[in-house]
């Protein structure tokens, strides 16, 4: 059954009986195809719903295929968004089940987007998607995404939404564009001959012109309203005449408060008991069955009641053609529940105890939650959670869903339910709100500590909360407080299943590469792969390789990182959202090999993935790697962007170690932009706080180049020498070639020739191997004086003469957004819109054959072999903004 009511969110309803054909709204709609969005926007009671589901059955016997999709608040959580959208077009265009439109729990939506949208521009047919109901999403994430689609609709599709309130979809742009069709209240308003037909069609008669003109002005136009009369009207409607209309109009008000009075006085309380009885019993439901409503009402009629409803029009909108599914009336809805509520509080909360219990036998556990939660029913909701929810909801990563069940329990109720804390704690962990999450660890642990047992589960509790704990602290930066938790999981490690062992040994893993202790981290990652794989828990698994892949680079192992990192993304045809992991430490590689256009592009492609499949990790620490690149290439200014936004990421992690790093990030920013005052700031305020049990390189390293740039050679070569000290005991190489490079400019700007070519000769040994060079041009003309004195003495002279030769070229190492010339950046532009040679050359007032030599050079600058490639390579790089 879950299938079948899941199927009616997401299947185009059928017009209800009487439907009034309205051919001005119809001919509002025809739109050209340029146009993305065809907005329908109103407040309650207009008649939205009617009019795009009128227009979709309009379009659909065109031959138009419509895909809709039916929201509700549920709907807000981006991968369950995402997997309902999917199985919409789906079953729109007719592909089996399992095909790849359909997301994993790891798929972005935008990635989702994306696949449907290119798996359908490249046919002729046409397609629209319709979303109602929009005005109940209120996701920043499902909102971004539905503006970069449409941004980037094909011709042949385009969207349509009704909504209460107006989508912040960058509208003011569309509008600037021509390309949306807004329907507004004033529109959606019934003129004096659609009221006409509305009576006639409702009641069988038709009311007088004088009649017509007074519904009018007493209505405005406004659907509701007009319901709401002919509801009233209805079970005397052999008897309507002007004198009955006078009488109800006479009684009728528009203003808002007074609707619920009307609909009581002049509906409700004219339909027989047992039909009051079932409205009662069934407003809790968003979807009427005959099964639910059956066991609802308790009744053997109640499926006979809900099927006169339907066929006398009574209150219910039709939601599947096929099946007898139905919904109220938003406000007869609103109405219902609001009654009942006031008059039998009791029987409100029973009724959705009694819903919940249905959804749960039939599986669809976020429903049965959701009612249990509204029953205020604390110890159900938590058992569903526990024994069904969390497993279910966690394979699809729908982690919105379950922390949106957080705001309803008490800390008074959670201090009885260890285990849900733990569950909130971890959906806390995974969206970056660090603080929160361990206020639940801490919470589970005192529940635990109040009822002391040594059964198993009691056990194993204990060990999940160590482990989170310790996860928790090593964020914080207090790797020994981290060291004390895994300990504790360890020793308990048995008592847990096979998900959690890995979790514990991830955990450990993750400790000793904060401390930057290679071999360790690199065994235990090592293990934590094989357990992952083993129990072929795809998540974990790339977790463990994204740290294998970091520690390859922190030992200086390029060619590692690149084999293993690549041979990953190999593996999967579409970017789930935990790729962007393994995009980070393959982009590193890449810069440092001196391929920095597809580096930043891989490092801007992972934060996207990162950001729309909310995963802030990854956001930050790609934001930092990201404005590291762009000092190189002297962009200050979006350095600074890249940087800011990494701060606000962190914010919620409350972490003195991801400051400290992001607060040496500033500094190096601040030396680029000769603020040297500033960085000197950051350097003695650094130098005075504590030292740190993690390790420390980049702001070493970052330190180090403050005394460089300040002329502090002693303090430089005393903090360098530590440093390497302390890199080559861990087996952190790539540490000690940048504090090489770092020392042999101290010696050569002290006039220590022999000791800055030795410091240089040990840079080169370790880098060789791996094909570095960005380190080394980097350091600019005092580097590349040194390179010439080495080549001189006969120190790596094949791998010298590289180096030399690549800064001989710098076109070789520059971004195509700095080669690119003006004209060449607005002949892009226009290749972007899609404008053909001529459409440029008459735009740009240029000879056809100027244009093509300006599109032979961006080719060439971007390594494309065809305008659409070089567009896309433009896009990633961020030469051409959305």
């Amino acid at each position: 059954m879950r299938t079948s009511l899941l199927s009616t969110k997401i299947s185009l309803p059928p017009l209800q009986t009487g439907h009034i054909y309205r051919q001005r709204l119809n001919q509002m709609m025809v739109v050209r195809p340029d146009v993305r969005l065809v907005l329908i926007s109103a407040p309650a009671g207009f008649g939205k719903t009617s009019c795009l589901l009128a227009w979709c059955h309009d379009l659909k016997r065109s031959g138009r295929l419509v895909i809709w999709y039916a929201l509700d608040k549920q709907d807000n959580d981006p991968v369950r968004f995402a997997s309902h959208l999917s199985k919409a077009f789906q079953n729109a265009v007719g592909l089996a089940a399992g095909d790849e439109l359909v997301p994993g729990a790891a798929t972005s939506l935008d990635d989702m987007l994306s696949r449907i949208i290119n798996e359908l521009a490249d046919n002729n047919q046409r397609y629209v998607l319709a979303l109602d109901d929009y005005h109940l999403i209120t996701a920043p994430e499902i909102h971004a995404a539905l503006s970069l689609m449409l941004e980037h609709l094909p011709p042949n599709i385009q969207l349509a939404i009704a909504s209460r309130a107006d989508p912040p979809l960058q509208l003011s742009r569309l509008r600037a564009r021509g390309q949306i069709v807004e329907l507004r209240a004033s529109d959606l308003r019934f003129d004096s001959s659609e009221i006409a037909s509305f009576f006639k069609q409702a009641l069988g008669v038709m009311p007088s012109a004088a009649q017509i003109e007074r519904l009018d002005q007493t209505s405005e136009g406004w659907a509701a309203a007009l319901r709401l009369m002919t509801l009233a009207l209805y079970d005397t409607r052999q008897n309507v005449d002007d004198a009955a209309i006078s009488r109800l109009l006479g009684r009728y008000s528009t203003a808002q408060q007074y609707i619920f009075d009307y609909f009581a006085d002049e509906v409700f309380t004219q339909q027989s008991e047992a039909t009051r009885n079932f409205l009662l019993d069934t407003c809790v439901l968003n979807q009427l069955t005959p099964d639910l409503c059956g066991t609802l009402t308790g009744s053997c009629d109640a499926p006979l009641i809900l099927n006169r409803l339907a066929q006398a029009n009574l209150f219910l909108i039709p939601l599947s053609e096929a099946q007898p599914v139905y919904r109220y009336h938003h406000l007869v809805e609103d109405f219902l529940r609001h009654r009942l509520q006031l008059e039998n509080p009791a029987r409100f909360s029973e009724l959705h105890r009694a819903a919940a219990g249905w959804y749960e036998l039939h599986s669809d556990w976020v429903e049965a939650i959701q009612h249990a939660l509204t029953a205020v029913d604390y110890t159900y909701a938590a058992w569903l959670i526990e024994a069904h929810g969390w497993e279910a909801l966690t394979s699809r990563g729908e982690i919105m869903t379950i922390l949106s069940w957080l705001q309803h329990f008490p800390d008074s109720i959670l201090r009885h339910y260890p285990r849900l804390c733990l569950y909130f704690s971890r959906c806390l962990y995974l969206t970056g709100e660090l603080e929160r999450s361990e206020m639940y660890v801490r919470l589970a642990i005192e529940t635990l500590d109040e009822n002391e047992s040594n059964t198993q589960v009691h056990q194993a509790l204990r060990a999940i909360a160590a482990n989170y704990q310790a996860t928790l602290a090593a964020y914080r930066g207090d790797i020994d407080a981290a060291q004390t938790w895994i300990e504790q999981a360890k020793a308990l490690r048995d008592t847990v299943g096979d998900l959690d062992r890995v979790r514990i040994v991830n955990s450990e893993g993750f400790v000793h590469y904060l401390r930057g202790d290679i071999p360790a981290a690199r065994h235990v990652y090592t293990h934590a792969l094989e357990m992952a794989q083993q129990i072929q828990h795809h998540y974990l698994t790339l977790d463990a390789h994204y740290y294998l892949a970091q520690i390859d680079l922190l030992a200086a192992d390029l060619r590692a990182v690149c084999e293993r990192c690549n041979a990953l993304l190999a593996q999967y045809t579409n970017p789930i959202g935990p790729l962007s992991m393994i995009m980070l430490p393959l982009a590193q590689a890449l810069f440092q090999q001196n391929q920095p256009i597809e580096a930043e592009a891989m490092l801007r492609n992972a934060v996207v993935l990162a950001r729309r499949s909310n995963i802030p990790d990854v956001v930050w620490y790609g934001s930092m790697l990201l404005a590291d690149m762009l000092m190189s290439r002297g962009k200050i200014s979006e350095a600074k962007a890249c940087i800011s936004e990494a701060r606000a990421r962190v914010r919620g992690y409350q972490s003195a170690m991801m400051g400290s790093f992001i607060g040496a990030a500033e500094a190096r920013l601040m030396l680029r932009s000769d603020q040297l005052q500033t960085a000197l700031d950051w350097a003695m305020q650094y130098q005075q706080s504590a030292k740190a049990s993690y390790h420390q390189d980049y702001e070493n390293l970052t330190l180090a180049h403050v005394w460089l740039v300040q002329r502090e050679y002693e303090r430089g070569q005393a903090l360098l020498a530590q440093l390497i000290a302390d890199a080559q005991f861990a087996g952190r190489v790539s540490t000690i070639i940048a504090a090489e490079i770092l020392r042999a400019l101290m010696h050569q700007a002290s006039n220590e020739t022999d000791a800055a070519l030795n410091a240089l000769q040990r840079a080169l040994v370790f880098a060789y191997p791996q094909g570095y060079v960005f380190l080394f041009l980097n350091a600019g003309q005092p580097m590349l004086k040194l390179l010439h004195l080495a080549l001189e003495q006969g120190i790596a002279p094949e791998y010298v003469t590289s180096l030399l030769e690549l800064a001989g070229h710098p076109d070789h190492t520059r971004h195509p957004a700095d080669t690119l010339t003006e004209r060449e950046l607005e002949v892009l532009k226009y290749m972007a819109q899609g404008a053909s040679n001529q459409d440029i050359a008459d735009a740009l007032v240029v000879s056809l054959g100027t244009v093509k030599s300006h599109i032979h050079h961006i080719m060439d600058k971007l390594v494309a072999q065809n305008r659409t490639e070089a567009v896309a390579k433009a896009r990633s790089l961020n030469i051409l903004s959305d």
